[in-house]
Parts: C-alpha cells; structure tokens; sequence
C-alpha cells in the first residue's frame, strides 16, 4: 500500500526558544531547515532530524526500556529519542550545554549503546548509537515460503558474511515460524561484551521479544553454521522445534571457536531431534566466505 503520510514533524511548544535552539541545534547539531517569524513576536525554527518514525510502545514496554536504559526511570510521556553516531560524546556535549543527565549510555540488548537527557521543558531525549553487528530487521516479518530451507540457509550464510565484512565473528541466524521470519540475529558477543550472545541465542531472543513468549514451540531456526553447546541449550530450553545448520562445524576456524564435543553430545542426548544439517546448494568456498572474510580483517587488523 502507498503511503499516504510524507512526513513526521514533532512540534515543541516552548517557553524559551533561545534555550530549545541551545539543545536541539548547537548541542545536539540538528541543522535547521527553515525559521519564521510571525505577529507579536511569533517564531518558529524547524530543524532537519533526519529519517522520521513514529514508536508506539505500551506500559509493559516503556517500564522495559525504563530498566534497561535508566535502571528504572519513568520517561516523560512523550521521549524523543534521535539516533547519533556516537551516543556518549552527544551526551557529553549536552550535559555540557546544560542539559540534566537521565542516564549515562548502556549497552542494551538490541545491539545499541542509548543515553537519556532532558531537554530545556523537562522532555526526557534518548540518544542512541547502533553498533556494529546489528542485523537488518527488515527480514522480520517476511513471508518464506518461496524461500525453502535452501533459500533461508543462504539468507543466513549472507547475515555471517556482512557480520564478518563488520567487523564482527562470521555467525548469522533467522527464526521462523508459520512461514514468516520471526526473530534475526548475527554473533554480537564482542560488541555487547556478553559471552552468550551467539546468532542463534539472539535469533531466538528476537523471536520471544517479538512473540510476547518464552515458549518458543513451532519455531525452525536457520542457522549459518552448526551450534555451539549454548545455542544448542537455548534452543531446546526454549522449545525451539529445531536448528537447521548450513555450514559444519569443521568449517569453523580455531581462533573463531573451540567447540567442546562432550558438551554438543550432552545435549544432543537430551533432544537428540533439535540439530540437523540442512540443504543449501552452496559451494564449500560460498559457505567459507564468511569464515575467510572474518580471519583476513581479524589480520588485517
């Protein structure tokens, strides 16, 4: 369906101009675009933020984000928040302008790094900073039936492969259920500092996240090489009804991983139906790449 709607324009209604324009476009640096001015000394500046989205989160969620980016700090009722390419020297040079400190920036769960100020009014601002590694969520949501285990075992290969080209470890999986792409997720174990952040263990976060359930029954997991003893464990915990690998685990260089075997069978004995090896009609070279792709940066580095 063609929008209908071009733009999103937030308006401010403030008491002091000066001080927003202090925040918003000599702090912040949002360019402005236009300025007019109108009878009894009427003013308007509008600054250019870039691309506009509108997120509608209800109470359970804003308590969530609260937690996660605050320790528990309740938002104002509306939060802007703007994306910027580093979140806490964008902090910093807000703090500095005047602007009270919510929170200092904390990585999250959804591969970004986010700090909350308040601007001149009281509005509660986050500042947020995608990290490297994260996948692109436009594969959420997407109908896979044309697709096959062939085709989602080489979107999976290809999420490994421009993790790898990243700068981050060469993993990539998708969760499906009932046909659609519920959950994606590539290794972010170096850039969040968290050892369990593996492609399938994030895959399968981003599917319960989306779903509103931990019981993840009826979810296929197509992953871009076989799974260590975590993702394996996640997996059948969650109830996960089973991981499709496309490369095997022989592929995998030594400095990338060291997979216990004792570990893989201990689990293997307990849902002996959750892993198994899929069809890709890729080449050996095309399942590689991500692996090769990885180790020349990691030397080149």
């Amino acid at each position: 369906m063609t929008p209908h709607v071009r733009q999103l324009r937030v308006v401010l209604n403030t008491d002091d101009l000066p001080a927003a324009l202090a925040f918003y476009r000599d702090a912040l640096g949002l360019p402005e675009q236009e300025a007019f001015s109108g009878p009894d000394d009427a003013r308007v500046v509008i600054l250019d933020a870039g691309r506009a989205t509108l997120e509608l989160a209800n109470a359970a969620q804003s308590a969530y984000i609260a937690d996660v980016e605050t320790g528990g700090v309740v938002s104002s009722p509306v939060r802007l928040a703007f994306e910027v390419d580093d979140a806490a020297d964008a902090a910093v040079a807000l703090t500095d302008a005047g602007a009270p400190l919510v929170a200092a920036p904390v990585r999250t769960p959804w591969a970004s790094l986010n700090a909350r100020v308040t601007d001149p009014e009281g509005l509660h601002v986050t500042l947020f900073q995608e990290l490297a590694g994260r996948p692109p969520s436009d594969l959420v949501g997407t109908e896979v039936a044309g697709l096959g285990e062939e085709g989602l075992l080489a979107r999976a290969v290809l999420l490994a492969y421009a993790n790898a080209e990243a700068g981050q470890e060469p993993f990539g999986a998708i969760a499906v259920r009932d046909g659609v792409v519920v959950g994606v997720g590539v290794n972010t174990r170096e850039v969040v500092v968290d050892p369990t952040a593996h492609a399938e263990v994030e895959a399968i976060r981003d599917a319960a996240r989306r779903l509103g359930s931990a019981d993840l029954a009826g979810v296929t997991v197509y992953s871009s090489c076989e799974p260590c003893p975590v993702c394996r464990t996640v997996a059948a915990v969650a109830g996960v009804d089973e991981v499709v690998f496309a490369a095997h685990a022989a592929m995998v260089p030594v400095e990338v991983s060291d997979i216990p075997a004792e570990l893989c069978r201990a689990v293997a004995q307990y849902r002996p139906d959750t892993v198994r090896p899929g069809l890709t009609g890729l080449t050996r070279d095309q399942l590689a790449a991500p692996f090769a792709t990885f180790l020349q940066r990691r030397a080149a580095d």
